[in-house]
Order: C-alpha cells, then sequence, then structure tokens
C-alpha cells in the first residue's frame, strides 16, 4: 500500500474519517442498541469507514476502486435504509457528492484510469429499499 495512489486514497478516506459528520459512518451500526431489527435484513453486505480503513492497512483490497467501491457501499447502505429526504438519507447523499469528486480528482492527479465498478453512486431501487 505504498505507491501513491494508495498514499492518496488512504489520506482522501481519512479524511472522510476526520470529518465530524463523518461520525454516524465510522463504525458498523449497532442496529441491537438502536433497536433496528430489520437491519440485517435490509442491509446484505455492513460497510463502514473504519472497516474500509482495516482492510486497506491490511491489503484486502486490489485497487484504489475496489476500495471506493466499499465507500460507496457505505452511502449506499445509509440510503437504502434510511427514508428519503431523512437527516441521514441527505447527510449519506452528501456525503456521496463529496466523495465521488475528490476520488475523481484522485484518479486525475495520479493518473489512474477511472476503471472500477462503479463511477457514481446509483440511487437505491424501491425493491432495495423494501427488501
Amino acid at each position: 500500500m505504498s505507491s501513491p495512489e494508495w498514499q492518496a486514497m488512504s489520506k482522501l478516506v481519512a479524511q472522510f474519517y476526520a470529518k465530524a459528520d463523518a461520525e454516524p459512518f465510522r463504525e458498523p451500526v449497532d442496529w441491537k442498541s438502536l433497536g433496528l431489527f430489520d437491519y440485517p435484513q435490509v442491509i446484505k453486505k455492513p460497510m463502514d469507514l473504519g472497516l474500509v480503513k482495516k482492510n486497506m492497512n491490511e491489503g484486502k483490497y486490489k485497487s484504489i476502486h475496489e476500495a471506493a467501491n466499499d465507500v460507496r457501499l457505505i452511502w449506499k447502505n445509509c440510503m437504502t435504509y434510511n427514508a428519503d429526504g431523512s437527516d441521514f438519507y441527505l447527510l449519506a447523499e452528501n456525503m456521496s457528492k463529496k466523495f465521488e469528486t475528490k476520488f475523481a480528482a484522485l484518479l486525475k492527479d495520479q493518473n489512474v484510469p477511472q476503471g472500477g465498478d462503479s463511477t457514481e453512486l446509483e440511487e437505491p431501487t424501491i425493491e432495495e429499499k423494501r427488501a
């Protein structure tokens, strides 16, 4: 993880982790203590910024695109579970837009091809929200 692109990605994730409004995204959702007993049925692959940082530090991602997709999953999970227009939904939507802007700049600065599985966060479908 010592290449310049990984260093830049690590810095980007750390910047998001450090944001005051990223607090709900730093650790796994504690759905039991929050009484969100349907959370495991709705969210099939939980993800948080702490786990992305850990996975990056342990070299578990094949590319920065793979790491970016897990960051995108954080926002998508939040937007899937929470009602459109709710505070958490809007927070995740805002974080997603900021991340995409900064990640695109990182790719350009590091001369990394766009690639990856996804470039923009898609709004969760009604089926995903009901799942």
